[in-house]
């Protein structure tokens, strides 16, 4: 069964937009207070900032690749990186045969690499 449209998962791209600015604001805090505080040869502040970094570096990525289903509401994955020229990251529900897609991670690469 061919899909008729391609829905825009809009929702997910503002959430995921914000989910980066919060975790760039939060890593950019944590960094600064373990310099400013000559805190940052402990370990436990090493270990928060590798947290921050890495854990929402993975959680963004399973933010932006996991989604439901327009359609079916079935849980839909694409783990791949896409390539810039991609310009979105699409999803094809093995269910309903629903397309979806989502653009956060692209648009914003283009206007800053020009």
């Amino acid at each position: 069964m061919k899909p008729q449209t391609s829905f825009h998962l809009a929702e997910r791209d503002r959430l995921a937009f914000r989910f980066r600015l919060v975790g760039a604001a939060a890593g950019f805090i944590v960094i600064i207070a373990a310099f400013a505080t000559s805190s940052w040869r402990n370990p436990w502040v090493i270990g928060l900032v590798c947290l921050v970094v890495v854990g929402g570096a993975l959680a963004y990525h399973l933010l932006t690749s996991i989604v439901r289903c327009p359609s079916c509401q079935a849980t839909v994955s694409n783990h791949r990186i896409a390539a810039e020229e991609a310009g979105r990251k699409n999803f094809l529900c093995k269910r309903c045969g629903a397309s979806a897609w989502l653009a956060e991670g692209f648009y914003w690469q283009n206007e800053i690499s020009g």
